[in-house]
């Protein structure tokens, strides 16, 4: 059984040079209406002590924490394909 997908969101701009210190997820990023940068969600499998560890690392970096979401895993396996 594969983990499950989850997205999080946090505030502000994280290049995709942290994918790798974020245990490969992949980085992506939401643009506010005049075309700065508003949010980073790492998104990718995770089970629950890769979840836990990841939320460590946006603490200690003091990243405003947006939302966690788990996300559907018909949905998700659409998304990847």
């Amino acid at each position: 059984m594969n983990a499950p997908r989850y997205e999080i969101q946090v505030q502000g701009y994280l290049g995709e040079g942290w994918s790798e210190w974020f245990e490969g997820l992949a980085v992506s990023h939401v643009t506010d209406g005049r075309g700065a940068y508003a949010r980073t969600i790492l998104s990718g499998r995770m089970d629950q002590a890769m979840l836990h560890g990841v939320l460590m690392r946006i603490c200690s970096l003091g990243l405003p924490l947006i939302s966690v979401c788990g996300t559907d895993d018909e949905q998700a396996t659409l998304d990847e394909r």
